[in-house]
Formats: C-alpha cells, structure tokens, sequence
C-alpha cells in the first residue's frame, strides 16, 4: 500500500488536500478582501511565502486569477491577485410546470446568458417525463453556450416545485407529477457534472437573502406565491430545511377549523383557499390578482379580503414561531402590491408582539434563479478551487 494510501485509510491529509485546503484559503481571501498583495494574503490565510507564490502562479497560469500591477506608490510596482469569478459559470434553472428557464451565472454571481425550454412533448403533451427530458436539454445547451463563451460550466442547479430530500429526489410535486423521483442523479449522470436541487421557495428565499430584499439580515421568512403558496426561512444565518425538508410548506397550514372536516387531496388548506378565493378572476399571471380588480368589482373587493385575512394568518405564523425581522412577499404577486402591504399591516397591527417588517422581494422572477445559481456556486465553488 502507498503512503498515500496509507494515509487516507487512516483518516489523515494526504498532501494533496493540503494543497486544496490552502488554495480554498487563498482563494477565500481573495472573495471576502478583492484584490491582495502577497503579503497581504500571507496575512490573510497565514500561509508560508513560498506556498502563497507557488499556488498564487498555478492558479493564475488556470485562469482562475489574475495579476494586476499598482504602480501608484513609490519604488517597484506592487503586484496584486484578483479572483477571476467572471472566468466560470454555472447553469442555473427555475422550473415551473411546463416551462423551464436557464441562465449562466458566473462565480461573481452576475448573469451571464438565458434560455427556455418548454417541457412538452412533439405532441405538445406534458408528463413527468417529458419534464425531466426538457429539463435535461436545456442543461446540456447551457453547459455547450458555456463551453462557446470561454465560461465553462461547473455546476447545475435545478429550482423545483415540490420537497426535495437530502439525496436530491423530489417528492410531492403536484406541479411536475414528481414524487420521489431521483432529479440529481439522473441529471448529474447526464451532464457529468454535479448537481444541486432545491425548493422552488427556499431558492427565492436564499436569492432574496444574498442579493435582494434580505440582505443584512439572517433571520427573514419569504411568503412565496406560485401555482400554490410556499414559504423559504432563514435563521441564524442559515437556510432552515427541517427533519424531512419540508420546512415551509406553509400551504399545508390550517386557517379555519371547517378544514377538519374536509379533505384537500391535493393541497393543503391554506394553499386550497388562497387559490380559490385568489385565481377566479385572475389570467393565472398572479394567484393574488384578484387584488387588481378589487376596486372595480364588488364581487372580488369581498374575495380579496377574504384572501387578505388568510394570507394575513400566515405571515402571523411565520413571524410568532421564527421571531423573524423580516417576512419578504415574492412569486406572483399582484400588480397593486401596496394594497397587499397595507392590507396585511392593519390586519397584523397590534396582534404580534414584535411584528415583522413586510416587504416585496426586490428580484423579481429571477429570484429562484439567483438563489439557485448561488447554492450551486456555494457547492462547486471548492470544486473549482481545489481542482
């Protein structure tokens, strides 16, 4: 048996994962400082000199830094290294029940390139296989745009409807007509390359988090209207998932007891009622559009209070049980969101302890994109350090 050998089977570093671990800190360094000195990023990592110069030269002949010449100060120039983020990307999609979106997100976290894949078949049918067969199109033309614009790919993120377990199978999506069906493998082993699976509203919660409506604080809800209703939370600075992965799934919250006495075979009562009280007058461009037209037609002022009270009940949850400072409002919502804002407020005003701030995700629909995208960065990212 090889020394190497020898030392894996008794758990110890070989000197290749010491040179990963001591690039992954270089690296790091750079993200979390820009562009360092040598010195500075002996400082930064407390690594040797010569290990800084030696990984610092491999990692710049790979192209995942650059070196930049100041020459503002007196004597030689001072050499500087800056991560080259912009040199690698990774596919990013959002999928919803008959259409997929993709886009390339480079390492810095910027959108590089967008595509769509519709999930039905020549005959234009829709199953769950033709959806994972669209799905897996669109991944494999992102990866060759990738290949063409000098950006290689190094990882795909999938943002689906549905609980997505630890392994990366998706289990109860009534929107695909998934259930337990194993996405990550099946597109890992297609694409060759690794891959991240998530909730639809835990991507729109960590995107908002990262990069929108949500930055500096880390504990936030996201109350996220779709086809259904879901919810995304942070806390403690982390994504919270629950035992089974299924944290958030808000739908199923019961708002009325006339709910026990009912059966919702294909959602739960929450989800059931936003969508009956929310959808009847709506072009399906918003499950809250009824509050568009509520000044116009009696009929739907009445519905949308309605759907105001529930929707009301939910963020009460979310913030007497997270102790949340935030709860961001995202996904289809109305055109009119002051009067969803408002609305919520005078119903929550004096019934919470220490009521959330309510405000509306500030990404839009690329939201899931953009928390996907920065999920499956956060999961390549040693991957293409270490390489």
């Amino acid at each position: 048996m090889s020394g190497e050998r020898a030392a894996v089977g008794r758990g110890t570093a070989t000197n290749a994962d010491v040179t990963r671990i001591n690039r992954t800190a270089i690296l790091d360094a750079l993200q979390n400082g820009g562009a360092l000195t040598r010195a500075e990023l002996i400082e930064a990592t407390g690594l040797a000199s010569a290990t800084v110069h030696r990984l610092c030269a491999r990692m710049v002949a790979e192209g995942l830094l650059a070196v930049e010449r100041d020459a503002s100060g007196i004597g030689r120039p001072t050499h500087r290294y800056r991560p080259l983020g912009e040199a690698r990307t990774v596919v990013a999609i959002d999928v919803t029940a008959a259409v997929a979106r993709g886009v390339l997100i480079d390492l810095n976290g910027d959108i590089r390139h967008e595509e769509h894949e519709s999930l039905r078949d020549a005959a234009g049918l829709l199953s769950a296989s033709t959806r994972l067969e669209g799905i897996g199109l669109l991944a494999e033309r992102l990866i060759r745009t990738a290949v063409g614009l000098g950006t290689p790919a190094q990882g795909v993120g999938l943002s689906v409807p549905g609980v997505v377990d630890a392994d990366g199978a998706v289990d109860d999506s009534v929107e695909l007509g998934w259930n337990g069906v194993a996405v990550r493998d099946l597109i890992q082993a297609r694409t060759g390359l690794p891959v991240v699976v998530e909730n639809d509203a835990n991507a729109v919660t960590i995107g908002e988090w990262t990069r929108g409506a949500g930055q500096g604080t880390g504990d936030l809800a996201a109350l996220v209207f779709g086809v259904g209703v879901g919810a995304g939370i942070v806390s403690g600075d982390r994504l919270l998932r629950g035992a089974g992965a299924a944290a958030g799934e808000i739908g199923y919250l019961v708002t009325d007891p006339t709910a026990f006495s009912q059966q919702h075979p294909t959602g739960g009562d929450l989800e059931m009622r936003v969508l009956s009280l929310g959808a009847a007058d709506a072009d399906d461009s918003s499950t809250m559009a009824v509050l568009d037209v509520a000044d116009a037609d009696p009929a739907a002022s009445a519905r949308a209070e309605r759907l105001l009270d529930h929707v009301a009940m939910s963020v009460a949850a979310l913030a007497v049980i997270l102790d949340c400072r935030v709860v961001i409002l995202a996904g289809r919502l109305p055109q009119r969101t002051d009067l969803l804002i408002d609305g919520l407020a005078h119903r929550l005003q004096g019934r919470l302890p220490r009521p959330p701030a309510l405000v509306v995700g500030a990404l839009g629909e690329n939201a899931a994109l953009v928390g996907i995208g920065q999920l499956t960065i956060d999961h390549v990212k040693g991957a293409v350090y270490l390489a």
